[in-house]
């Protein structure tokens, strides 16, 4: 460990002397630091490592105690106006979105000892013994989507995470862990509609209860860079519907109350293969960027 932490101080130096730091530095550095100890929290990134047995929220950020909440100055308004508790970044022709993806919202599955534990909902049941744990998720989302040529990629891809909330958290897609189907995981929800999968990354199949109920609030984004919204559309006029156009995939192109002009865009919708609602259907309408965990 002494000579792991020796070789990446020495790394650090090197570049800090040798050339002003950019974007690439900071991401070589992370990289390094995850190597080193495989944990990607530090004070430059996403903040002290959350112990969910401990977790406090912190009322100032509305994110939980420790945790970095900031997004980059270069960041699009409806962005850095609706996201919080992750870092948010812009290198390139990318977003990049790193998120110890702790909920800001009490549940079931921080464990009965936590400030943060609340109750499941009267006849949900127990994930059995997942427990809510601080992650290490990068998102890496283009900036400028735009739509899969051929055939499209499936969500069911092998993703860590298939789009992130405006709170940091992830969005999985609409299949549930075999051999269950998504209808029936759905009774593990607990009270904001999230679960931990067995590794402790907590997630949203479906609308987060403290961002969206049935209304027209932007959820996230997802890996293809394209928002996700709740069951209803506001368009720039603010006229508000609930969509009947929307393709399999959730989506439709119309302008919202964050895109002045007209733009393709995913809704919380009912799912055939899921048998209830979810954020995306089996397929990405664009070319979908990279996360890692």
């Amino acid at each position: 460990m002494l000579a792991t932490t020796t070789l990446l101080v020495l790394f650090v130096l090197l570049l800090t002397n040798c050339k002003p730091k950019s974007d690439s530095d900071e991401d070589t550095l992370l990289l390094l630091a995850v190597a080193a100890s495989r944990i990607c929290a530090n004070s430059a990134y996403t903040g002290t490592t959350v112990v969910a047995s401990t977790a406090t929220l912190d009322t100032n950020t509305d994110c939980i105690t420790g945790m970095t909440s900031s997004m980059s100055a270069d960041l699009p308004l409806w962005i850095r106006a609706n996201f919080k508790c992750a870092v948010g970044t812009v290198s390139g022709s990318n977003y990049v979105f790193r998120s110890q993806n702790i909920p800001n919202n009490k549940s079931f599955y921080f464990g009965s000892t936590s400030p943060m534990y609340e109750a499941l909902a009267s006849g949900q049941k127990s994930a059995g013994n997942n427990q809510i744990s601080s992650q290490c998720l990068v998102y890496t989302i283009p900036s400028t989507p735009v739509v899969k040529s051929g055939s499209p990629v499936g969500t069911q891809s092998g993703y860590a995470s298939v789009g992130i909330t405006v709170n940091g958290l992830a969005i999985f897609n609409n299949a549930a862990a075999a051999p269950d189907t998504l209808s029936t995981e759905a009774q593990t929800f607990d009270k904001y509609n999230g679960h931990p999968q067995n590794s402790g990354v907590y997630h949203h199949h479906s609308q987060p209860l403290n961002v969206s109920n049935n209304n027209s609030n932007l959820i996230g984004m997802l890996i293809d860079g394209y928002a996700v919204y709740g069951r209803d559309c506001k368009d720039s006029s603010n006229n508000i519907t609930t969509p009947g156009d929307l393709d399999t995939n959730h989506g439709h192109t119309t302008t919202t109350q964050h895109f002045s002009t007209a733009t393709y865009h995913y809704h919380f919708a009912s799912d055939a293969t899921a048998g209830i609602s979810t954020l995306i259907g089996s397929y990405f309408h664009g070319t979908p960027g990279t996360v890692s965990n």
